[in-house]
């Protein structure tokens, strides 16, 4: 057995992704148990974008999500362990994009395929106890449904049972994939029936042991942390600019600018040069 001593879980979006993109049939199994569809192996599943960390200089901070098509269905699923640029505006947008991505000149709006948002998050976003919420297009006092076009799932990985429950693959896969530990990872193998479920955690392993895979999701976790630092540091400076300037111009004390820049009169007076 590998030493997981340092395990990466499948929360992080480089693993979550490499796990599903390297085995369709672990993909296929995830989709069918979490979304409630009949999907069978006949069902060809494409991933368009299998690439796990792109190439380009910006690459770093792209988005890791999975984008798929299986018969006339679309998929887009996302893995977010932060909610840092979390938002149900965000969500609604990347489904738009899915949804008309292949409508061309010429072709009818019925061809338009279903699209699947599937958001895997790492915190608490939503206002209810269960940890799967799905939405759809619905009359707001009848209920009946307008279109079976849209669908947006967010599962809730801190509000999953701590107790596993045999034969819940649905919650099996949430476990799966918040797993932190080779403990927490056997638990789910001794309660889970599911071949490709067996597979996944056997992947899972080997992901781990990808020293070149590691490095890079070392590198890439770093690129983020420096992006981010610069960007705080960049907001800090032009805080800095602005109320240098409502000094000068007379609207604010230096105490008062001082006060709100968080820092001491002396500092703000060396930081600024007033």
């Amino acid at each position: 057995m590998i030493d997981m001593t340092d395990m990466i879980s499948a929360s992080h979006d480089v693993v979550f992704k490499a796990l599903f993109v390297r085995d369709p049939d672990i993909l296929r199994a995830f989709l069918r148990d979490i979304l409630d569809l009949p999907l069978t192996e006949n069902d060809t599943i494409e991933i368009l974008n299998p690439e796990l960390i792109p190439e380009a200089a910006d690459g770093k901070l792209s988005r890791l999500d999975i984008h798929v098509t299986m018969g006339s269905r679309k998929f887009n699923i996302e893995m977010q362990a932060s909610r840092k640029g979390f938002s149900a505006e965000r969500v609604l947008y990347y489904w738009c994009e899915l949804y008309s991505e292949k409508l061309s000149a010429g072709k009818k709006y019925e061809e338009l395929e279903q699209s699947y948002s599937v958001n895997i998050l790492g915190f608490r976003y939503l206002d209810c106890d269960g940890y799967h919420s799905s939405y759809s297009i619905r009359e707001d006092k009848r209920y009946e449904q307008f279109t079976d076009k849209l669908s947006i799932h967010i599962f809730e990985l801190p509000k999953v049972p701590k107790e596993i429950v045999r034969g819940d693959n649905k919650q099996l896969w949430m476990e799966l994939i918040r797993a932190e530990s080779e403990e927490a990872l056997e638990m789910v193998r001794t309660a889970a029936k599911d071949p490709a479920m067996q597979k996944a955690i056997d992947e899972l392993y080997e992901i781990n042991a990808d020293t070149i895979l590691r490095e890079r999701i070392r590198q890439r976790d770093k690129a983020i942390r420096d992006y981010e630092n610069d960007m705080a540091g960049a907001r800090s400076e032009g805080m800095l600019n602005i109320l240098t300037g409502l000094v000068r111009d007379g609207i604010l004390t230096i105490a008062e600018a001082a006060e709100r820049a968080g820092m001491s009169v002396d500092s703000f007076r060396a930081k600024t040069g007033i």
